[in-house]
Formats: structure tokens, sequence, C-alpha cells
């Protein structure tokens, strides 16, 4: 799984362009949770980010959350 941090709160409308991946917006930064180990899956998301202009801050590898 892969976590893109990106800068600003996206709004409802851009947040429609990402509706594959799990989205949090906390205090001026938007995440987005990639949960494929895909790594094409990973570059369309930032191919999208880079489409529509969203400065990114940082890209990093996570661990799965565990299932309730």
């Amino acid at each position: 799984m892969f976590v893109v941090t990106i800068v600003g709160e996206m709004d409802r409308q851009l947040l429609e362009e990402f509706d594959d991946v799990e989205v949090t917006i906390d205090h001026g930064v938007t995440r987005l949770r990639v949960v494929s180990a895909d790594a094409s899956v990973l570059y369309g998301v930032l191919n999208r980010v880079d489409a529509f202009g969203l400065e990114l801050l940082e890209v990093h590898q996570a661990e799965e959350r565990p299932a309730p």
C-alpha cells in the first residue's frame, strides 16, 4: 500500500476524480491511500495528481491496516 500526500484540501469535484483510492483530508493536506500493491495503480494516481496540477508533498509505502 502507498500513501500519496498532496498540499491543500481537495474540493468535492476533484475528489470524484480519485474515487478509486481512500482519501483523507486533514489540516491543509490531502492523503490518497493506494491500497493496491501494483505499481501501475500508483503511477496512475501520480499521473492524475500531475494532470490536475496538484502539488505533491510525499509518497511513501505503508503497511496495510489489519482487518477488524
